[in-house]
């Protein structure tokens, strides 16, 4: 196995940031017609598009052992390990709160419970709103499994037949023919393809220069914001629209920060490593503590600044410290047991 790149959880640290910044805005401009933080923030979607080619480039760079073979099973489990007990945990904690809403019966007539658990594409998305990643995810996992069954010398060729397949399946108009064609021919699984590429580029040469590329993934996600402006239709937005405006930059930004570390050596600050850490429990949960702090403060609201610099300030601070303590208790216990449970599985 390849060692491990702090820079990749600190890049992880950013997409989580991203899209946390994205849920403040949206609440904060729902309990203030005031609101101080700029609609432009909602671009921080693009944080997902992040943590996809970041997904691409990990799985590539985890199952690049040269002196053993990788066990299919045993990759697949350590995913499903990975995403579904936290998963599950965050899909509990929204039902019932949907329950104590009142609203538990609306939601169920639009998103089916037992998809949403097992996290399989459906028309509209999870219980979970924010899982709808996840399946993605799990596609990508999966799919990537029969491409390591290749011979090693034939991935990229693999990689490359995946992509090419989808661009046929958008030609011949048969890529969204319902919730399960929509999710193979996706044009997101392109970040996937850029991720891994990128880690079978990075294995196998040293790339100079990582600070400009990063600078330059940066600005290019600055102008797919700008391109994408603020009126584009949600259509254009969630599909081609979207791959093409942040995809690149997420693509240069890992590239860059993977560069950085492996030719010199700086790795972020270990605030942010440990955000990383963190990052799929406070991805999964900020939406949850958000919108529960939001609706309590929206009954108090004051007029004024200083009560949005509270609101920004609050629900910034809360989502981590409820994600850190689940981390803590729950994910990070998990995720042990598992591993242990994996080995004597697969020993």
């Amino acid at each position: 196995m390849t060692s491990k790149l702090s820079n990749i959880q600190g890049l992880r640290a950013i997409a989580v940031l991203l899209v946390l910044a994205v849920h403040i805005q949206y609440n904060e401009a729902r309990t203030d017609a005031e609101a101080l933080l700029t609609p432009w923030l909602l671009h921080g979607v693009a944080g997902v598009d992040l943590f996809f080619v970041i997904s691409g480039f990990v799985m590539v760079w985890i199952t690049s052992s040269p002196d053993r073979s990788v066990n299919i099973a045993q990759f697949l489990f350590n995913r499903a390990a990975r995403i579904y007990p936290a998963a599950w945990l965050w899909t509990t904690v929204a039902i019932l709160g949907f329950a104590a809403a009142g609203t538990l019966g609306m939601w169920l007539e639009q998103s089916g419970l037992v998809f949403s658990y097992l996290l399989l594409p459906q028309e509209n998305p999870p219980l979970l709103g924010v899982s709808w990643t996840l399946i993605h995810e799990l596609y990508f996992y999966v799919v990537f499994a029969g491409l390591l069954l290749l011979p090693r010398r034939l991935l990229p060729l693999g990689l490359a037949g995946w992509g090419l397949l989808i661009v046929l399946a958008q030609l011949a108009g048969i890529a969204r023919n319902g919730p399960w064609t929509s999710l193979v021919f996706h044009p997101l699984t392109f970040e996937f393809l850029g991720g891994a590429f990128l880690a079978l580029a990075a294995q196998r040469w040293r790339i100079p220069h990582g600070l400009w590329i990063a600078a330059a993934g940066a600005i290019a996600l600055l102008c797919g914001a700008i391109w994408l402006g603020l009126e584009r239709e949600a259509e254009f937005y969630t599909w081609w629209g979207r791959v093409m405006a942040f995809g690149p930059g997420a693509v240069l930004l890992v590239l860059g920060l993977v560069s950085l570390e492996q030719e010199n050596h700086w790795t972020m600050p270990g605030w942010m490593v440990w955000l990383g850490d963190i990052s799929y429990t406070l991805y999964l949960s900020h939406l949850i503590v958000i919108s529960t702090l939001a609706r309590i403060w929206s009954r108090v609201v004051m007029d004024g600044p200083l009560d949005n610099l509270a609101f920004i300030l609050v629900m910034s601070l809360a989502p981590v410290i409820v994600a850190h303590l689940a981390y803590r208790f729950f994910e990070k216990p998990v995720l042990a047991w598992s591993k242990q449970l994996g080995r004597h599985w697969f020993s």
